[in-house]
């Protein structure tokens, strides 16, 4: 019982036994109809040629009768005149009896048990000139026939008895090579359930749709191992995003409670600073969650992509004076649809971007127009730039780039403006040389044609 088991669990396994017991009912049902098919098709060219012979028998007695019949001037015929047709019925081995005017001339009993009776009108040209009855025996095959059938009897059985065993055996050769790669997979899906992130199918040994399955797992488990790695990486960024404003605000708010320093206007501004800076995260987090789950929710309305710019520009004037960089603004009518709240949020991103990394003296520049079919906002800068080897993550979470050492920032920026694109069925594109600077631009579909071009500076 035991030798039972481990064959069925651990050789074929049920599905292996399921299988290999369908393949063999096919084959079994197969070779029977084969088999079948093939004794019948021999019965029927044997019958046939039985019909042959007994047509052949026929036609060389009733040619025998008429020749008789012929050598007869005066066509009186006795018995005695049948004595020839006698002998060749005898040697053929069928039973007649020929009639004429109610008259019985020949007479000839069956060798055996009469079978097939046949009557037939024996005619010289137009004259019927006798009846016929033949009486064929019931064993209609000969011996060497019946020999041949016996052999075909037993080819066929021989032959669907090794055809029975190559089935059994390529049943259970093909089941294995199904079910191994298989029982492979699902090792590999339970130590992934069960948190093993490195759990992988490699390779089955196999052809076919197993190994686009095992690709697709091995591909999955990739990702899942990545994004366990992306999310461990998230919570620290994150914690340390949070970290900082928290330690400024727990460092002041002791400070005021302790009485070593004064609570001033500048007090309230720098407190006032440090919890925007942990709002301002804590939003656009909220906005990559939202957008992500396919739960944000935008005012849609037709408005101007330029008016949206310039109030975006407008309030980030001050910090670009602060910093010592230029803006400059060339801004076209660009009429789309979409959240006025949500684009102008978008800009701000990019912009407040392009200031943290354009140092003294540098310029960014915005542009706002129609192309073809698109409203475009470009803004470039002659910042630092992004190596190229860091551009396919510039659009992630927490993403801060190499140059970005000593710059203040969350990380999140860029990742809520491709969100917040994405949703409006829009999409950004870059183009960025280190040393030498950026360009972002963003595209939205127009809902109709402008028709005049303004433009203008900001310092």
């Amino acid at each position: 019982m035991k030798r039972r088991t481990w064959l069925r669990s651990e050789w074929l396994g049920p599905l292996g036994v399921r299988l290999a017991l369908a393949s063999i009912v096919v084959a079994l049902t197969s070779v029977v109809l084969l088999a079948s098919l093939t004794l019948l098709l021999t019965d029927i060219d044997l019958t046939n040629a039985n019909n042959e012979r007994e047509s052949a028998s026929t036609t060389a007695i009733v040619n025998s009768v008429r020749a008789t019949y012929l050598r007869d001037k005066d066509h009186d015929w006795k018995p005695i005149d049948l004595v020839s047709s006698k002998d060749l019925v005898r040697a053929i081995g069928v039973g007649v009896v020929i009639r004429a005017n109610s008259t019985t001339y020949l007479r000839v009993q069956p060798p055996g048990p009469g079978g097939t009776v046949k009557s037939v009108v024996i005619k010289v040209g137009a004259t019927t000139i006798a009846t016929g009855v033949f009486t064929f025996p019931r064993q209609g095959l000969l011996p060497e026939e019946v020999a041949f059938r016996h052999s075909i009897e037993t080819s066929v059985f021989v032959a669907s008895g090794l055809a029975l065993l190559v089935a059994l055996g390529a049943s259970i050769f093909g089941t294995r090579r199904i079910v191994r790669p298989l029982r492979v997979l699902t090792s590999a899906t339970r130590r992934l359930a069960g948190g093993d992130r490195t759990s992988r199918v490699g390779s089955l040994h196999t052809t076919g749709e197993l190994v686009e399955l095992g690709a697709a797992f091995d591909t999955m488990a990739r990702q899942l191992e990545g994004e366990d790695a992306l999310r461990r990486s998230m919570v620290a960024d994150l914690a340390h995003e949070l970290r900082t404003p928290l330690s400024v605000l727990r460092a002041q708010l002791e400070d005021l409670s302790l009485g070593n320093a004064p609570l001033n206007d500048q007090a309230v501004v720098s407190l006032s600073e440090e919890v925007n800076q942990l709002t301002r995260l804590i939003e656009d987090l909220r906005v990559l969650s939202s957008a992500e789950a396919a739960g944000l929710a935008l005012d849609m309305a037709p408005l101007d992509l330029a008016a949206v710019a310039s109030n975006a520009t407008a309030r980030l004037a001050p910090q670009f004076v602060q910093s010592g960089v230029d803006l400059t603004v060339h801004f076209s009518p660009t009429p789309v649809r979409g959240d006025a709240h949500r684009l102008e949020q978008v800009i701000v991103n990019l912009l407040s971007n392009a200031e943290k990394f354009t140092p003294v003296g540098g310029r960014v520049h915005v542009i706002v127009q129609p192309y073809g079919d698109q409203g475009r906002v470009m803004v470039s800068d002659t910042g630092r730039g992004i190596p190229l080897e860091e551009h396919t993550s510039v659009f992630g979470r927490f993403y801060r780039g190499t140059n970005s050492n000593g710059t203040p920032g969350s990380g999140v920026g860029l990742a809520v403006v491709q969100a917040l694109v994405d949703a409006h069925g829009g999409r950004v594109e870059f183009t960025s040389t280190p040393g030498t600077g950026s360009e972002f631009i963003i595209y939205l579909p127009l809902v109709n044609v402008p028709a005049t071009n303004e433009a203008g500076t900001l310092h």
